[in-house]
């Protein structure tokens, strides 16, 4: 309800006819409410003797579309007043807050939309038939609206719950100890007042003649027996209901035994449009108009002068015709006069009640109004009175009360739709397609405003089932397969001590178990679908390692690592710090036995990684002296040797300078959360390194005749191809290249002459593995190597050398449906010449924009020993900073994914560690 309601319609009622102070006659209270097509208001300008209430058509801004208002109008000569109730029953009232409501309003929003215009106009109603004596009801046709029924048995319920509080009320002013005790000036008449009728004028002033008694007969018009009639359907509709009672006390109203209360306007009585009544007395008369602004005042017009404005009050009948009028009026008056003469009444004489009726001066009703009205339209603080506003708003939404009932009938069918056949653990796109069914069902049945509300508890009732132990872990391997489990925290996991006593530890899982060799490829394991990036690409294989591959000679790549203090360099540091403090002349050679004395400790100590040019301190993105001066032996990280260091002196000179006693330790935020990739962040090392590189001992240990001796190759798909290595004619390496006269070697189709030894020769291969543990190897994209059964190889390594290889390749263990084999490790055989190979490994698993994935190296590749067999194992999973890279779950192929030309390289170079 609107906070400033009670201040409009009391502002607005006497500003026109105002209440001189020493009046203190007795009035009478009448209210009018109820239905219609137009104005109420105008029908009532021809029973007061000023036109108090105006066409809202033209006072637009006089219209209240958050609640209803109430308007007043004291007719002073005859010491009425009216208040009359506009409501959205209203057909201007209806227009105006059509016009204004939102769009889009959904079912639930716009049943409460309504409702609350419905409360208010309730709650209005009940306070004019708590402060009125008579309440006039206004219908467009000569007919009884049922759904009155059903709201004054509310109304009655409501004010008998209230009785005692609005006793309590009355008691603050001066008024007869019966009216406090009842909480009402009197129990009030109930008239009615139909616009029009169905039937003609004719029809209606046409006579009959009629049974009074058995004896006597009179005439009466056609409008008299439908009144007559009317009455007596409403008075008996009164009783069956029991609104009407023998107790008047507990009675919402009464209606007159020996009175009339019906009555019907004729269609001449009813108020005439001003503009259509100026039109036609412009066309009778022009004269008296000419020198008058004929328009209408609005609400944006300036003010009209009181003598123009003078001329449309006095000439307009915005009222009925004083001889249509008459009949309005004695209607009315017959009623009203009861009031004043102080009779009261007589309604419940021979009914077991005596009535009460008190009439008070204009002051004394005022201020029981203004008390009531604040108790009846607004928020109580009294929970018992909320209660009682609250359950008639529930007796009155008869919509919602049949909503609630169907959707509770259909709310347990839906649900049983969801939990029928629940498997014990499915996710939640299961849950979402059993809810899609569930909501399906309940769509189809249940109805009406209460529909969204059930439909939540639907949707939350299916939630708690499926969270109530049923609800799979959601996490999904980087395989793209669910664990198997149902909702767990990890081992490692932090959470509060009540969720975990209800939420089990354990780690993710699934069925999906693999066979797959391990780095070298001689030992095969039993892999776990993999959920972790480590877990893929590490762990299993360093699991395998300690079984079969742990001492061999290995490549390490470049990885992150915290950095540790060094001993010498921080007594070195502090040393230089406390002859700075001494002598700041010695600063300069402080600085340069500092860089000396570090170099020394450099120089003196042995790696077993392999050297490379790439600095890990500027990997890092670091600098200061005890990122470049750090050192482990067991780290693995290149750019250890003296040259290196002192090629970067100034640097060092720089930072010692700066801070000469303080260290900056890395942060584990600087490492690299995924694989490296040409999208990594610059600068960023991983922690472990997703890729193998092992020199399984001398090249002698690779059989031509016989391929590679490893489990799980499928029969002749186990050997190596040759490769010629490009020798430039003419080069210094060209005498080195022993020929056919030289070596008596026997010759092979499509390359140069080799030792029959092998020691010379280049062997190559690309070796897949299925998920079935099949391991094969392919000589170029689409050509799988297949050996007779003397061991002899026809294809070579030109097209494995000059091609894209495929990721993934079907696999030949079956005709139909093959799966997929990845590629998962390559194997070199370098000859013993000063020729060597180098290698430059860059994958594409998937389609542009996918980044190109790398080993943690040197820009220039890694160069491989000469006479050495080498394997190079590719990740298992390829994962960059936004995720991992799905593998293919069709069995197809996916064209894009590479390996990219340009991983078998040639250099003249030796290694360094050669």
């Amino acid at each position: 309800m609107s906070a400033d309601f009670k201040k409009c319609w009391f502002q607005h009622s006497f500003l026109s006819n105002a209440v001189p102070a020493e009046c203190n006659d007795n009035i009478c209270v009448v209210g009018v409410f109820g239905k219609s097509q137009r104005a109420k208001g105008l029908m009532l300008n021809g029973v007061t003797t000023r036109n108090g209430f105006k066409d809202p058509k033209f006072n637009p801004q006089k219209i209240d579309v958050d609640s209803c208002s109430i308007e007043c109008f004291y007719d002073a000569d005859s010491r009425v007043l009216y208040l009359h109730l506009v409501s959205i029953y209203d057909t201007p009232m209806l227009a105006r807050v059509c016009q204004q409501m939102q769009q889009n309003l959904s079912n639930a929003d716009c049943h409460t939309f309504w409702k609350d215009h419905v409360t208010s106009h309730a709650r209005a109603l009940l306070y004019m038939f708590t402060v009125c004596h008579i309440m006039v009801v206004v219908h467009p046709k000569n007919t009884f609206d049922t759904g009155y029924i059903q709201l004054f048995r509310a109304l009655q319920n409501l004010r008998e719950k209230l009785n005692s509080s609005i006793s309590s009320i009355l008691k603050e002013v001066p008024m007869g100890k019966e009216c406090q005790n009842n909480g009402r000036l009197c129990t009030p008449r109930l008239l009615f007042i139909c616009q029009q009728t169905d039937m003609t004028e004719d029809e209606l002033n046409s006579t009959a003649t009629v049974s009074t008694t058995r004896s006597k007969f009179k005439r009466w018009s056609s409008r008299k027996l439908l009144q007559h009639s009317l009455e007596d359907q409403i008075y008996r509709l009164l009783r069956k209901s029991r609104i009407l009672t023998n107790n008047l006390s507990h009675c919402l109203f009464t209606v007159p035994g020996n009175q009339a209360f019906v009555h019907f306007l004729d269609q001449q009585s009813l108020a005439m449009d001003p503009v259509s009544f100026m039109i036609s007395e412009l066309n009778k008369n022009f004269q008296p108009f000419k020198k008058v602004n004929t328009k209408l005042p609005s609400a944006t017009s300036p003010p009209v002068p009181s003598e123009q404005f003078q001329i449309f009050t006095d000439t307009i009948p915005t009222v009925e015709e004083p001889k249509k009028m008459d009949d309005l009026r004695s209607f009315l008056w017959e009623h009203i006069q009861l009031v004043l003469d102080g009779k009261g009444f007589d309604d419940g004489v021979g009914r077991g009640a005596t009535p009460h009726c008190e009439s008070l001066s204009f002051s004394r009703w005022q201020a029981v109004s203004s008390l009531l009205y604040e108790f009846f339209m607004s928020d109580s603080d009294d929970p018992k009175v909320s209660s009682h506003f609250n359950a008639m708003t529930s007796a009155l939404d008869l919509d919602m009360r049949f909503s609630e009932a169907r959707c509770n009938k259909v709310l347990p069918i839906a649900t049983r739709t969801y939990q029928e056949g629940a498997p014990s653990h499915y996710t939640s796109t299961v849950h979402a397609s059993r809810l899609a069914q569930a909501m399906k069902v309940f769509s189809q049945h249940a109805r009406g405003p209460a529909f969204e509300k059930y439909a939540n508890q639907l949707q939350a009732e299916c939630q708690l089932f499926w969270q109530s132990g049923r609800q799979l872990c959601e996490v999904v391997s980087l395989t793209g397969h669910h664990c198997i489990h149902k909702a767990h925290l990890l081992l490692d996991s932090l959470i509060d001590p009540e969720t975990e006593a209800v939420i089990p530890r354990m780690p993710h899982t699934n069925n999906n178990r693999t066979p797959c060799a391990c780095n070298c490829g001689r030992t095969v394991g039993q892999r776990d679908d993999p959920f972790t990036l480590k877990l893929a690409n590490f762990d299993f294989f360093q699991g395998l390692e300690e079984r079969c591959c742990s001492k061999l000679r290995r490549h390490k790549f470049l990885l992150y690592e915290a950095k540790r203090r060094d001993s010498t360099v921080l007594l070195a540091m502090a040393m230089a710090g406390k002859d700075q403090a001494k002598d700041p002349g010695k600063e300069a050679g402080n600085e340069d036995s500092l860089s000396k004395m570090a170099a020394e400790k450099l120089k003196s100590e042995n790696t077993a990684s392999i050297p490379n040019t790439f600095s890990p301190a500027l990997s890092l993105g670091q600098s200061g002296a005890s990122d470049l001066l750090s050192h482990d032996t067991h780290s693995g990280l290149p750019g250890n040797s003296a040259a290196s260091l002192l090629s970067m002196g100034d640097g060092i000179h720089e930072t010692v300078r700066e801070k000469p006693v303080y260290f900056r330790e890395s942060s584990t935020a600087e490492y690299l959360q995924g694989m490296m990739c040409s999208t990594s962040p610059r600068g960023l090392l991983p922690l472990f390194s997703s890729w193998s590189l092992l020199c399984l001992g001398k090249a002698s240990l690779y059989n031509p005749s016989k391929g590679l001796e490893q489990p799980g190759f499928l029969r002749n798909c186990n050997f190596l191809v040759p490769w010629d290595l490009p020798v430039p004619k003419g080069s210094a390496l060209d005498p080195s290249w022993p020929v056919l006269s030289d070596t008596g070697g026997s010759s092979r189709k499509g390359g140069k002459h080799r030792d029959k030894r092998g020691a010379k020769e280049a062997y190559i291969g690309d070796e897949y593995e299925c998920p079935r543990g099949h391991r094969f190897i392919c000589s170029g994209p689409d050509s799988i190597v297949k050996a007779s059964g003397s061991g002899i190889v026809k294809d070579t390594g030109t097209k494995l050398v000059t091609s894209d290889m495929p990721l993934y390749c079907p696999c030949p263990c079956r005709t139909t449906k093959p799966p997929l084999g990845q590629l998962m490790r390559a194997f070199i055989v370098t000859p013993d010449v000063p020729l060597y190979i180098k290698l430059n490994p860059r994958l594409r698993p998937d389609q542009h924009p996918c980044p190109i994935f790398h080993p943690e190296m040197s820009e220039d590749g890694i160069t491989l020993t000469s006479n050495s067999l080498w394997v190079l194992r590719f990740p298992y999973v390829y994962v960059d900073e936004n995720g991992p890279v799905r593998t293919p779950t069709d069995n197809q192929p996916i064209p894009s994914a590479k390996l990219l030309r340009g991983m078998y390289l040639t250099t003249s170079q030796k290694p360094p560690d050669s």
